[in-house]
């Protein structure tokens, strides 16, 4: 075969098979079954806890359509039914949008159920604030994901219930950074802003070791936590009997 004549040649030959390969496998993982509730590219493997890379653009299909659908840019919120439903993307000054529109609808349900790829930190932990002076519960149905600083959303509940088909995962949080301020003073408002969000888990009564799973864990990446470490965390919480 001419074509793998040298070595230069057969190392070529061998990047293009392998970068071939993975596209087969990323597109088959994302043209699974339309009739599968937790997408393959979110959820856990059949051994419990994952890693999985993550994408804050999409968000699991639902039965009979396709397996992944856009997830909006900045959170939606809604009253109907019986429960709240906080959904899409945390942008920047969607705490403040949160707090108004509760002020304006005056929803009677206690119960908030997420559905979020997770975003701005500093508004995640401020909605959760209000979550828990409100005295809201937080859940997670089937099929509806949490992640990244949505978690942090979900930790503010006075009860925090996750559905088995649930996708509820943590990473590195991206705080932001400021390119004029010199490293060192760069380096001490990320540690500051750490700090905020391990006095804040404390506040909601989540152990710590939830921040371990978001360090070892890149942005472009997401940890799925299976039922029992989030028990283990106190992050979900059990029913209350009778």
């Amino acid at each position: 075969m001419r074509f793998l004549s040298s070595p230069q040649a057969a190392i070529r030959a061998v990047l293009v098979s392998q970068v071939v390969l993975g596209g087969a496998i990323v597109a088959l993982d994302l043209l699974q079954s339309p009739g599968k509730a937790t997408p393959g590219l979110y959820a856990p493997g059949p051994g419990g806890p994952a890693t999985r890379p993550y994408r804050p653009d999409l968000r699991p299909g639902v039965p009979g359509g396709p397996p992944m659908r856009p997830m909006a840019d900045r959170l939606e919120f809604d009253a109907g039914g019986e429960a709240l439903r906080i959904s899409g993307q945390i942008a920047l000054g969607d705490a403040d949008r949160f707090v108004a529109w509760l002020e304006e609808t005056r929803p009677e349900s206690t119960l908030v159920l997420l559905d979020s790829s997770g975003g701005s930190v500093s508004d995640a932990l401020a909605i959760g604030d209000t979550i828990r002076s409100a005295g809201y519960q937080t859940q997670v149905e089937t099929g509806s994901v949490c992640l990244s600083a949505c978690p942090y959303i979900f930790a503010a509940g006075v009860e925090r219930l996750a559905d088995a088909g649930a996708v509820i995962g943590v990473h590195q949080s991206y705080f932001g950074k400021n390119t004029l301020l010199p490293t060192f003073m760069a380096v001490s408002d990320m540690q500051q802003a750490q700090a905020n969000v391990m006095d804040y888990l404390t506040r909601m009564g989540v152990d710590l070791r939830i921040v371990i799973h978001a360090l070892r864990t890149p942005p472009e990446e997401i940890r799925v936590l299976d039922a029992e470490e989030m028990r283990e965390l106190n992050l979900i919480t059990e029913r209350p009997k009778g």
